[in-house]
């Protein structure tokens, strides 16, 4: 069996919790890129729920969805203070994390022109990896400089495991098939929708997402137990 150094693990243990979470339903309460696909008719509930498949790369779905979308940035901007609502919490999590010095990263298949606006309208910034959106003739040109040769799922799943090999204990949100590779690797889970049922089905211990709030409880209660004797 192989053991840490007493010192490296002691090191592991003092860093405390780190946190990693997608974006479209899950810091939403709707996925903002389907909300918009739908509203204006650039796609269909059954091309929308095909999308959302273990065998599907939601890069690659963003990509082909919104190729054809002729939308403008004040469309979406509009769009998105008047219909995207933010899950319960949100913003006291942020706040929290900040406040505390614990590491937080959002990482979605979403793309910057909705981000943008979501976080400014919430007043907030957060590190974060979204697709990089331009509106050229058409529709929108969708690129993921960050992904190189990873697909996003595989990169959800790299940031939880970065932050653990730094010495973080990590706490993962999300909600799709495409989170379920990061669950699995994280040491606490918050999940909602699809990903919930996944986690469930395939033993990953997870608790359900209704209010971010839960979390800051959670990790506030964790960091303040008593050390155990020795």
């Amino acid at each position: 069996m192989n053991r840490e150094p007493a010192g490296r693990a002691k090191t592991r243990e003092l860093k405390g919790w780190a946190a990693v979470s997608d974006f479209d339903g899950t810091i939403t309460l709707r996925d903002v890129g389907d909300h918009l696909l739908l509203h204006y008719g650039f796609s269909d509930r059954k091309t929308i729920e095909a999308s959302h498949s273990l065998k599907m790369r939601v890069e690659d779905f963003m990509k082909s969805a919104f190729a054809g979308a002729r939308l403008t940035e004040e469309m979406i901007a509009g769009f998105v203070r008047k219909k995207v609502r933010a899950r319960p919490g949100f913003r006291e999590l942020i706040l929290f994390c900040k406040s505390r010095g614990i590491p937080l990263e959002i990482v979605s298949g979403g793309v910057d022109l909705y981000a943008d606006p979501f976080f400014k309208k919430h007043g907030v910034k957060v590190k974060s990896f979204f697709g990089k959106a331009r509106v050229v003739k058409g529709g929108l040109r969708i690129t993921y400089p960050f992904l190189k040769r990873m697909d996003l799922s595989a990169f959800k799943a790299s940031r939880v495991a970065g932050m653990k090999r730094a010495g973080y204990k990590v706490i993962f949100f999300g909600d799709g098939p495409n989170d379920l590779k990061a669950a699995a690797l994280a040491d606490k889970v918050y999940a909602a929708g699809r990903l919930l049922k996944l986690c469930r089905e395939r033993g990953v211990a997870a608790s359900p997402l209704t209010d971010f709030g839960k979390a800051v409880t959670f990790i506030r209660k964790i960091t303040t137990l008593p050390a155990p004797r020795a």
